[in-house]
């Protein structure tokens, strides 16, 4: 077997917490998770840079865009498991 270098890493077994629901439903299932989830969506979901926007600009704006779109998804997904 080749060593990669990763044998000390051992992916979270825990996902759940406390009393049962996930750590991102449990983070964004509330008030404030929502308006949380609703400011990075009016920042960098529903605004567009503008013409004379740079490469590297655009780079990091999408860079942001996926992450909302990826913290959105796992607490929507939490949710409805």
């Amino acid at each position: 077997m080749v060593d990669t270098g990763w044998d000390w890493f051992e992916a979270e077994n825990e996902a759940l917490t406390e009393d049962g629901t996930d750590h991102w439903q449990a983070c964004f299932d509330s008030d404030a998770g929502a308006k949380v989830l609703a400011d990075l969506e009016r920042h960098f979901l529903q605004t567009a840079l503008g013409p004379d926007a740079s490469d590297k600009a655009i780079w990091m704006r999408e860079g942001k865009r996926a992450l909302v779109l990826q913290i959105k998804r796992l607490a929507e997904r939490s949710a409805a498991d």
